[in-house]
């Protein structure tokens, strides 16, 4: 595949804002080089699914459906700036104090372009439409003013205002950004797409070429040749903005996996590459969670993922200061994350059958049965 003798595939690059590029693979099919393998839908023939109608940002959306899929902060937070480093989100400076941003996306610049190709981010827009989120007003001493529903106003200081997006996040309210982000992969933005009555035709890519250089990556790693995945890995990476080309020195397991982390978010794969590299018991280990774990250790492939977290803006409200209206971020774990995921050892196998067991007594069941 990767010589062309069997198919003229590469990776999509058509666009040159690098973030829709990215989001564009997954809705465009019109001399598409990168789809080699997909489960496709046709408006005309009837065959249709409701994945935008789901997920879209709720806010200003056809018939006011969307929001379920809120991804986790530790996804956000594991897109590399484009220099190529593993960095936190900057919410705070050396001293402990906040950051003011003038705008809502300005915590995610200079960020690898598959972040907001992947992601609905505060600031961002969808549709046309950018999308409303805020989890509330914070005033000078701290005091943070929300509400509990979409949009809702309130008097702060004597003056009638907004004090959360008609996104959200609302803390256990459905539907909202809850971790304070929608997910983009997957969602289609023709007119009518999130309207039940139409629905979308956006294909399911299954397998395509930039899983193709991943894969070979992988395997050039494991057959001792780091210049070799060195080199399929840095075409994924340029079509994304990272600026600094991995060498042979930086080939580690962990840059295989934090690569198709962050490639194939909501694709299906991560799950099944954690069982393969049977690394699963360790990156959900059942253990919960806190802020301190979500900024640690970015990149490390078994960093633990038991529990979202979100991060939150909030508007900054103090009248006459530089800083008024400007927004600030805050890690949170919403309240309905009560569990953490866990992974057990016996997961890793599956049952052997009655029959097969009845047949020879001598065969040793696999754990969990």
């Amino acid at each position: 595949i990767i010589n062309g003798e069997v198919g003229n595939y590469s990776l999509y690059e058509k666009k040159p804002d690098l973030s829709e590029n990215f989001a564009s693979i997954f809705y465009d099919k019109s001399n598409n080089p990168e789809a080699i393998f997909v489960e496709d839908y046709k408006l005309q023939s009837g065959k249709v699914h409701g994945f935008t109608i789901a997920n879209q940002p709720r806010f200003g959306a056809e018939e006011e459906e969307g929001g379920r899929i809120n991804p986790a902060l530790s996804l956000v937070q594991s897109f590399e700036t484009l220099d190529g480093e593993y960095a936190p989100l900057p919410i705070e400076d050396a001293s402990g104090n906040p950051i003011y941003y003038d705008t809502p996306e300005g915590v995610f610049a200079n960020r690898d372009a598959r972040l907001m190709g992947t992601v609905i981010v505060p600031g961002s827009s969808f549709k046309g439409r950018e999308v409303d989120i805020f989890a509330g007003i914070q005033l000078a001493d701290g005091t943070i003013i929300s509400g509990d529903s979409r949009g809702q106003q309130k008097e702060v200081m004597g003056t009638d205002m907004k004090v959360v997006g008609f996104d959200g996040p609302i803390d256990g309210l459905e539907f909202t950004a809850q971790t304070g982000f929608y997910i983009r992969k997957y969602q289609d933005p023709k007119a009518g797409s999130g309207q039940r009555g139409t629905q979308s035709d956006v294909w399911f890519i299954r397998y395509r070429y930039a899983e193709v250089l991943l894969n070979a990556a992988e395997a050039a790693f494991e057959l001792n040749q780091p210049t070799v995945a060195a080199g399929y890995l840095n075409q994924v990476r340029r079509r994304a903005g990272i600026t600094t080309d991995l060498a042979a020195a930086d080939i580690t397991f962990d840059r295989i996996a934090h690569e198709r982390f962050v490639e194939f978010a909501f694709e299906g794969l991560h799950f099944f590459d954690l069982k393969r590299w049977r690394i699963a018991h360790e990156v959900l280990d059942g253990t919960p969670m806190d802020a301190a774990t979500i900024t640690d250790n970015i990149g490390d492939a078994t960093k633990r993922l038991t529990q979202p977290f979100g991060l939150w803006p909030y508007k900054y409200y103090n009248p006459g200061d530089a800083n008024d209206g400007t927004y600030i971020y805050k890690i949170v774990k919403p309240n309905r994350v009560t569990g953490a995921d866990r992974f057990q050892f016996g997961n890793y196998y599956s049952e052997i059958g009655a029959g097969i067991l009845n047949n020879n007594p001598l065969i040793v069941r696999n754990p969990n049965q």
